[in-house]
This record gives structure tokens, sequence and C-alpha cells, in this order.
């Protein structure tokens, strides 16, 4: 069953409910390192977090609350000297990553759980401006 938490408020009580929107509901693959990682933390912590149907990825037996995450990240932020960005924004760092490395756009659409793939390309559209150097270097090259 897909869940979605929600909270009210910052630092309210947490509730689990379905995704907002019918293309929210989707299963997403995981990469490979991202689920040894995973396991490696169910092995270690198992007794500890008593993981069950109910275990949260982000938190035990409780999601985290949207000001620990965001607490967390600016503690890393702070000591690594990068720039600031929103938690959100790692969503958008995924997109751009996935689209500069030569992702389809359509299946970045289907992996953000956009209804249209008009707002992955609204989104995303001042990623493709390079991409135009390369076409033009294509047809140059064809003989």
């Amino acid at each position: 069953m897909v869940k979605n938490v929600v909270q009210e408020g910052d630092g309210g009580k947490c509730y689990v409910t379905t995704p907002k929107t019918r293309t929210s509901v989707r299963t997403l693959p995981v990469p490979e390192r991202v689920m040894k990682d995973l396991h490696e933390l169910y092995l270690r912590d198992k007794k500890q977090y008593g993981f069950n149907q109910k275990w949260f990825v982000f938190g035990d037996k409780e999601p985290l609350s949207a000001h620990i995450l965001r607490h967390q990240k600016n503690k890393y932020i702070q000591e690594s000297g990068v720039k600031q960005i929103r938690i959100h924004d790692f969503r958008h760092s995924c997109a751009s990553v996935l689209i500069n490395n030569g992702a389809s756009i359509m299946i970045v659409a289907k992996y953000l759980g956009h209804a249209k793939i008009d707002e992955t390309l609204n989104t995303y559209s001042h990623l493709f401006k390079n991409k135009m150097d390369e076409i033009v270097k294509t047809m140059d090259n064809l003989s």
C-alpha cells in the first residue's frame, strides 16, 4: 500500500494518508546502493527500533518531523560549507542529475509523479539549453 506522511504545522502531529494525486501512486525502483544502506541499517538497528509494518525509513515507529529533518540538513550544510537548499530542492537536484545524465524526460516525469510531461518540461527546460550545442555538433558530424 502506498503511504504518505503529512504533518500538521511545524512539529505538529503526523498522519499517514494516501498520496495527494493518482500519479503519486507509483512503484519506484530503488538504487542498489540505497537498498544496501537500508539493509545495513535494518541489520544494525532492528532490535533497537523494533522494525515492523509501521516502521518508517526516516524515523522508527513514528516518522521524523520536518523540523528534525530540516535541523539535521542545516547542521550538515553548515559543517560542509555548501550552499543552503530546502528539503524539496533535493527532488530538483535528483531530476537535474537524471536529465543531465541522459535520462528520458518522459521517464523523469513518471519518476517524479508528474501527471503531465509539460510540468516536467516547464520546470527543467533550462537544462536542455546545453543539449542544443550537442544537436548542432551531431548534425555537423553527419556525412
